[in-house]
Formats: C-alpha cells, sequence, structure tokens
C-alpha cells in the first residue's frame, strides 16, 4: 500500500455565489427548446453540435447526440430535487459511461460523479482496460470544513513529525478509482487560512486487489518516489489552473456570468480551433 498526502492552497468560492451560479446554469438550459432535434436558446440563437435524438426535451429518457460517439441520457432533471444525465462515449473499441447528478438545484447538498471504462475486444489484456470510478463530494460538509482555521504554512508543506490526534470527519470529497490490479482512493479535505483563501488537504492511498496484492505491493513501492512527484506535481498544476481562473470567474455577478457561459455555449467548433476562453 502507498498512502501520499499534499496541501495546495487555492482561492476560496462563495457558497452563496456558487449556489447561484448553479440556479442560473440550470435555468439557461431549462430556457432551451427544440425544433427538428436542434436545440436553440431563447433568443433564437442555435446550440452548435448538440440534437435531440430521442424523446421529450428535458425530460426523463430524452436522448441528445453531441458528436458521432458520445451520447447523453437525462435520468432525472427536476429543480426541486436532482439532475442525473448520463453520457456515452464510444471510440473505437473503448467504451465509457458516466453520470453525473446533483441533489438540490436551488440549494445543492450533494454532487457525484460515476464512471466506467471498457474494451469490447476479446484478446487476454481486454479486461486490463476496465475500470470503474466514483467520485463523491457532501457540500454542506465541505463549506462547513472551509469555514474551520487553518493554521500552518502554505501548499504541500506539512509537518515533519505528527502527533496523536483524534480521528478525523470523513473528507467530504472522495473519489475512488477501481481496477483489476488495485485500487486508489483519493480525498480532499478544506480550511480556511488567515487571508480567506482554502488550504486543501488532499490524500491519496493505492493498494493491491485480490490474489495480485503481493504484486502489485511491491510494484507501488518500487514506483512510489515516480508517484509521489506526479502527485504533487499534478495537484500544483491544478491549483494553479484553478488560481487563474476562479478569482475572476467568481467576481462576476450573475448577469456577467450568464452572458459569459452563452458565449461559451454557442463556440463553433471552428471557434474552438484557436485560443479558447475558460469559464
Amino acid at each position: 500500500m502507498v498512502h501520499l498526502q499534499y496541501t495546495v492552497t487555492v482561492e476560496s468560492v462563495p457558497r452563496r455565489w456558487f449556489e447561484q451560479a448553479v440556479v442560473t446554469l440550470y435555468d439557461l438550459v431549462a430556457e432551451t427548446r427544440t425544433d427538428d432535434g436542434r436545440l436553440f436558446l431563447a433568443d433564437g440563437r442555435e446550440v452548435p453540435d448538440i440534437r435531440l435524438v430521442r424523446g421529450d426535451h428535458l425530460r426523463v429518457g430524452a436522448v441528445y447526440e453531441m458528436d458521432d460517439d458520445a451520447r447523453v441520457r437525462v435520468e432525472e432533471w427536476d429543480r426541486r430535487s436532482a439532475v442525473r444525465v448520463v453520457q456515452h462515449i464510444t471510440d473505437d473499441s473503448v467504451t465509457a459511461e458516466i453520470e453525473g447528478a446533483l441533489k438540490g438545484v436551488e440549494r445543492p447538498r450533494e454532487a457525484g460523479l460515476r464512471g466506467s471504462l471498457s474494451s469490447s475486444g476479446t484478446n487476454r489484456w481486454a479486461s486490463l482496460t476496465r475500470a470503474t470510478g466514483t467520485a463523491h463530494i457532501r457540500l454542506d460538509d465541505w463549506w462547513n470544513a472551509a469555514a474551520k482555521a487553518r493554521p500552518g504554512p502554505g501548499s504541500g508543506k506539512e509537518p515533519a513529525v505528527r502527533q496523536p490526534a483524534p480521528p478525523s470527519p470523513p473528507a467530504p470529497l472522495e473519489a475512488r478509482l477501481d481496477h483489476r490490479l488495485g485500487r486508489a482512493t483519493v480525498r480532499a479535505t478544506p480550511g480556511q487560512l488567515p487571508d480567506g483563501r482554502w488550504a486543501v488537504r488532499v490524500s491519496l492511498t493505492a493498494r493491491g486487489r485480490s490474489l495480485l496484492r503481493p504484486l502489485t505491493a511491491v510494484a507501488l513501492r518500487v514506483a512510489a518516489r515516480t508517484l509521489r512527484r506526479h502527485f504533487t506535481r499534478t495537484l500544483d498544476t491544478v491549483a494553479a489552473r484553478w488560481n487563474d481562473v476562479v478569482p475572476d470567474l467568481v467576481s462576476q455577478d450573475m448577469p456577467h456570468l450568464r452572458e459569459r457561459i452563452l458565449t461559451t455555449a454557442l463556440d463553433t467548433p471552428r471557434d474552438r480551433s484557436g485560443p479558447r476562453e475558460t469559464l
């Protein structure tokens, strides 16, 4: 087994702003209409690269084709309870299915992803491409944890010696990847720094499974240093990107955010071939 832990410092997101942004995005989608499968905004502009191919628009069972190998199916669409959609992607012999869910649109409580990856090949190595994964965040717990002060230095600087401490509560964000060879679990918990930013502590635990556990354990030990380097580098890259985008994003009021989302949604394929503004 390998256990890694690292802390990154990121700009915080006000909860009230996040909740308003979710409602704004939901309303934008709810205002769209369809005509002969094509999607249009409330002002009549067409949304490119997506067509309704089955069912009634934004009703359970509706299927949208995003390109030749990706489809999205609506499983639940209710502002009062939850939104849940499934995306199915096929690329040559590999198939992926990803389900996303949000509970409580007006006051989001939980969000999650669940996915699977498999190969349609029949050779002996096909099973090695099969994997499943889940990610879940309890939003109430996230913001409660983010409101608590976390003393200490910035990104990645953990104390060299840890004193015994009471058991900590479950992390509000947890993701897990299951594969034939092993399982990896990532947990994240935020805390508030004196300047208002978040110090997010992220842990990674990886271990082998069943009869392959001893072999996988040896491989993990050998690769531990490389794994740690990639783990910290990835988190630093994600944090840097977050800090580039989020401050400008959360400074926008909802009318401006709405226009920004519309601009992104209406990009044509030609527009996307060049530099593109990120939400």
